[in-house]
């Protein structure tokens, strides 16, 4: 059985889409969710093997969402788009499973038999936009907030998971390790459990031993390594 998640802002797209799929006797939908932030929860919890996802969504896009998901633990894509040549294009480069919409039956037959013979590891991050965070999914009890970069102070990580911490000081649980949000954001890492936005630094104290703390403009500690004090000194210009 291949459990499927549909992802589509449009009502009357996610109900034909579960219409065709659901003459195959193989395939269970899961859930269906009308935009990215949903999504990103759905697919934490329900943990589909597919999801069918619209790359074009209002707020946040179907590529923009991708960005905000583990490429490693990541289920299988297979994108829904009206005909966009340069999106066509990037899919077909890279061998991504697409659905032009509305979506034809002959056309998703064929997905389905390749959904079920093969699902090879998929390159997300080769996708223009995949890549890189603008805002940082954090989890409640029962909804995602994204949290924008200008408004992240630094994230921490801690035996209980990592923790993005605002401006106003608000810490708030996500999914995402350290080296992913080092790699996708312009936070600058400082020591191997924290990251720290530079337009939130006040001051660098120079401690002993080589040794350094940033203080944020809200009075903040945060340690820096040995390890990672030359880049930081590079990226603030520091002689």
């Amino acid at each position: 059985m291949i459990n499927v998640l549909i992802v589509d802002d449009e009502p009357l797209a996610r109900k034909e889409l579960r219409r065709v799929l659901s003459k195959a006797a193989d395939i269970a939908i899961v859930g269906e969710c009308s935009n990215a932030i949903d999504a990103i929860g759905a697919i934490n919890r329900e943990k589909p093997d597919v999801v069918f996802l619209d790359i074009q969504m209002p707020r946040v896009s179907g590529i923009e969402m991708l960005s905000m998901l583990d490429h490693e633990k990541m289920p299988h894509i297979v994108f829904l788009t009206a005909y966009d040549e340069y999106a066509v294009q990037a899919f077909e480069q890279h061998a991504f499973d697409y659905l032009l919409k509305p979506v034809n039956q002959a056309r998703l037959d064929k997905t389905l038999q390749r959904l079920r013979r093969d699902r090879e590891p998929q390159k997300i991050d080769q996708l223009p936009g995949a890549n890189q965070l603008r805002q940082i999914p954090c989890f409640g009890q029962h909804h995602v907030q994204l949290v924008r970069m200008e408004d992240v102070e630094h994230v921490a990580s801690g035996v209980s998971g990592v923790y993005v911490v605002s401006t106003d000081g608000t810490e708030r649980p996500t999914e995402l390790p350290l080296h992913i949000l080092q790699d996708r954001t312009p936070l600058l890492r400082c020591h191997r459990q924290y990251l720290v936005n530079t337009d939130c630094i006040e001051k660098i104290n120079f401690l002993e031993n080589g040794l350094a703390e940033i203080s944020t403009k809200r009075g903040q500690v945060i340690p820096v390594s040995r390890r990672f004090f030359p880049q930081i000194k590079e990226r603030l210009g520091i002689l």
